[in-house]
């Protein structure tokens, strides 16, 4: 096969995985270790890790290197049943949550899978349906499941603190949803309840809501304006309810 048929098929391969191949997947499509390896002496294709190449067309970005580890589980992104999924650490780092710099790979697996590679970490686990998400084609746990999994396996508090504002504040995931994700880690933090254990996390990582809009929104005659088909009593209700959380982040 010449090289430039071989660096074709190649980038069909990984057209849609990043521009990574492994070596698994070349052999199936006819592309010996030994034309990988020619490639990767002349400079076309790069060895990201054991068994995984980068194409000229790849994303060399930071996640490239997660993405690798990812396709080295067996795992693709066209497929419906990931192998692995993205978890704790690495997850928050594909959605962007807090300043965590993982130290290892982390996966969650339906079946106990063990590795030699030493910046490959795999956890059993068994995850509904609604707690995995698609990040550009990498299965990742949701934000509110990785901020659950960070919180009650062992992050410290400063790191969770930055984790949970980005939760609230880049991802707009409820507070309701983050307060329920805290909820069994609030022991573990001192904390009565997840309401508590969130606002003190929100409060160390200096976040405070818009409290001057909180205010105006509490005035009942913007509410008519914005919503005319709401109910009095329930406009009433939802403008006292603003003016007590406007008092109470005054108050922290």
């Amino acid at each position: 096969m010449r090289a430039v048929d071989v660096l074709e098929t190649l980038e069909l391969l990984g057209s849609s995985q990043w521009g990574l191949v492994t070596t698994t997947q070349a052999h199936h499509a006819g592309v010996s270790k030994m034309h990988l390896s020619r490639l990767a002496d002349h400079g076309t294709v790069q060895r990201v890790r054991h068994g995984v190449y980068a194409l000229p067309s790849a994303d060399a970005g930071p996640l490239q290197g997660l993405r690798a580890a990812w396709l080295a589980t067996g795992s693709k992104p066209a497929g419906n049943q990931p192998l692995a999924v993205v978890s704790g650490e690495s997850a928050a780092a594909v959605h962007g949550l807090g300043d965590l710099l993982p130290s290892k790979y982390e996966f969650a697996t339906a079946v106990r899978r063990q590795t030699t590679q030493p910046d490959t970490r795999y956890r059993k686990r068994d995850l509904p349906d609604e707690d995995i998400i698609r990040v550009n084609g990498l299965p990742v746990t949701t934000v509110a499941r990785t901020v659950n999994d960070l919180a009650t396996g062992g992050t410290d508090f400063d790191h969770l603190s930055t984790v949970v504002r980005d939760a609230l504040t880049t991802h707009n995931i409820p507070s309701a949803d983050l307060a329920d994700a805290l909820d069994p880690a609030a022991a573990r933090f001192g904390s009565p309840d997840g309401n508590t254990l969130l606002a003190d996390l929100l409060k160390a990582a200096g976040y405070r809501p818009d409290i001057r809009v909180m205010e105006l929104m509490a005035s009942e005659e913007l509410l008519r304006a914005v919503a005319p088909d709401l109910d009095n009593l329930v406009r009433q209700a939802v403008a006292n309810h603003l003016r007590q959380e406007a008092r109470g982040w005054r108050n922290r």
